[in-house]
């Protein structure tokens, strides 16, 4: 009987020993499976086109802003939305517009709207352009309208906030005209005789 007690105290320890909270090999919890993040995909508006349909579209916020301001954005610069439409043909990009709208920084306020560094005019706001994408839309009253003297690019200054809705439209690079067909002159044969006839004596 004391040999039986005696084997069973260490049978009793180890058991003990390996019960306690993290001592001993417990079972381990299940490894939390990895989670490969995946950006969400950006694509462009569902937008009913007027005519044909653009070539590719550009949602790449930082590279629209770029194009449309002629600048990086800044750290202060919140862009909401930013889309540019191409339609390309065989000799490049034919048609292209841009739409954005952007939490301006006061520095591309100033620049923009104080400064005008394009040169616009002030204009009768009026409603979003046609082809513009349903986030791009605005209360005419509540904005102040600068646009280029062709209308090619319109800013609406929000009078409540920050906020500078701009969009703008062209075309692309109108082609040359065809260089003429060069004209090969040829000099004269030198000889003793003229290359051309004598004229004939009236009579």
């Amino acid at each position: 009987m004391k040999k039986a007690v005696i084997l069973l105290v260490p049978i009793l320890a180890i058991l003990a020993w390996f019960g306690l909270p993290g001592r001993g090999s417990k079972e381990s919890a299940p490894a939390t499976p990895s989670v490969t993040v995946v950006p969400e995909l950006i694509v462009p508006s569902a937008i009913t086109w007027q005519g044909a349909a653009p070539t590719q579209s550009v949602t790449d916020a930082a590279e629209v802003f770029k194009r449309a301001f002629w600048r990086r954005p800044s750290g202060e610069d919140e862009i909401l939305h930013a889309e540019r439409h191409e339609w390309s043909d065989a000799d490049g990009v034919a048609r292209w517009q841009w739409f954005i709208v952007v939490k301006a920084s006061p520095g591309l306020l100033k620049d923009l709207r104080d400064d005008n560094t394009f040169g616009l005019v002030a204009a009768a706001s009026g409603p979003a352009a046609t082809d513009a994408p349903a986030w791009f839309e605005f209360n005419p009253e509540d904005v102040s309208e600068m646009h280029s003297r062709d209308s090619g690019l319109r800013l609406m200054f929000s009078k409540g906030d920050n906020t500078l809705y701009a969009t703008a439209s062209g075309y692309g690079f109108t082609k040359g005209a065809a260089e003429p067909t060069p004209v090969i002159r040829t000099a004269p044969i030198s000889g003793r005789l003229p290359s051309t006839s004598p004229p004939t004596p009236e009579s």
